[in-house]
């Protein structure tokens, strides 16, 4: 079974984790070849030096960890790339000093030196390329599975979907949704496999709040189960040529509901009519939403006052709820996400905003 899940990997994960791997036993053969000791296999790990022993094993858990879809997967590689670059820097440095490096007893020349430094650095630079372009696609998302390196925010936009023949249909709102793809929960006896076409129903919203259908034909790349036996359906979309408006005000839509989200932790009060009804804390926070952690779950649709409590004064906003949770759901807390409607000081919100960029402690 795991063998066959191993086919819907991404190539580049899969080369990558191989890679990851096979490098103790690299290491290994190739201390004994340089020591000559292919006839002495119990004396290679006498040779073997500190450093190389810590990236072997770190090289065995970053496998692991793309392998499992797990975040410290990625984390662990940055670290691997972060001590063997600065090692190569050092001996670059080292010998630009005039100082000499042995290996095995010989000599190890500058050009040498440089040459495995430019290498070492191109290699991890391919590497990093690759994973970050996958990790930000659906390999890696929000959920159990995975993670995603580009921030996704989950979004909500309601959606009617039909199998290829028209016989069996559904209704609901998406969970992520993105430039190529969906994820979206499907009712009980869908009766839908992977690989299944698909055609898809979208209701956006413009700028100005006015509805736009989108028609998108897509398949069916993966089916998940959650816990409480909701099925998930992750959707590649398939925009035809003559669909070209629809994908350009689509990819219009998504540029403006994700926009950048900055993680605050500021203290706020929020209200049907006036702030003051409940209380909460900021989870995240960009100039077109954000999502409050509060044990006061309002309902989809509402709207909202919500006063921001900063160090330069109070923030009040006008949001409407498009994301109720009170089940604590994708990785979020119990509460609720807003569509910003409107700022009573817009400036000074966006400008509060944009400073939350550069904050390295998150907060008030």
């Amino acid at each position: 079974m795991m063998a066959l899940r191993l086919f819907h990997y991404p190539l580049p994960i899969l080369f990558v984790a191989l890679i990851f791997f096979t490098i103790p036993f690299l290491n290994f053969f190739a201390t004994a070849a340089l020591y000559d000791l292919s006839q002495r296999w119990d004396h290679v790990f006498d040779r073997i030096q500190p450093l190389q022993y810590f990236l072997s094993a770190l090289s065995l858990v970053i496998a692991y960890g793309l392998i499992a879809k797990k975040k410290f997967g990625y984390y662990l590689f940055l670290l691997f790339s972060i001590v063997l670059a600065s090692y190569n820097l050092w001996m670059v440095a080292w010998v630009s000093l005039g100082k000499k490096l042995f290996l095995a007893g010989i000599r190890l020349q500058t050009p040498d030196i440089i040459w495995n430094a430019v290498f070492t650095a191109v290699i991890l630079g391919a590497i990093f390329y690759f994973l970050r372009k996958e990790i930000s696609a659906p390999y890696l998302s929000g959920l159990q599975r995975g993670w995603r390196g580009g921030y996704r925010e989950t979004h909500p936009v309601p959606f009617h979907w039909t199998n290829v023949d028209g016989e069996r249909e559904g209704d609901g709102y998406t969970i992520n949704v993105s430039g190529s793809g969906a994820l979206i929960p499907l009712p009980q006896h869908h009766f839908l496999k992977e690989g299944d076409p698909i055609n898809l129903h979208l209701k956006l919203e413009n700028e100005k709040r006015e509805i736009i259908p989108i028609s998108v034909k897509g398949t069916i790349v993966r089916l998940d189960r959650e816990a409480d036996g909701t099925d998930l359906a992750g959707i590649t979309y398939e925009f035809q040529v003559a669909q070209k408006e629809e994908k350009e005000e689509f990819l219009k839509f998504l540029t403006r509901v994700f926009a950048p989200r900055y993680p605050v932790s500021n203290k706020i009060e929020a209200g049907k009519n006036l702030p003051g009804e409940s209380t909460g804390e900021l989870v995240n926070i960009s100039t077109e939403g954000l999502y409050i952690k509060s044990d006061t779950v309002y309902e989809m649709g509402e709207l909202i006052s919500v006063k921001i409590l900063t160090r330069s004064g109070p923030i009040f906003l006008k949001g409407i709820v498009r994301w109720s949770n009170p089940n604590a759901r994708y990785g979020k807390p119990v509460g609720y996400g807003l569509q910003i409607e409107s700022a009573e000081n817009m400036n000074h919100f966006r400008i509060w905003v944009w400073k939350q960029r550069f904050r390295i402690f998150h907060g008030r």
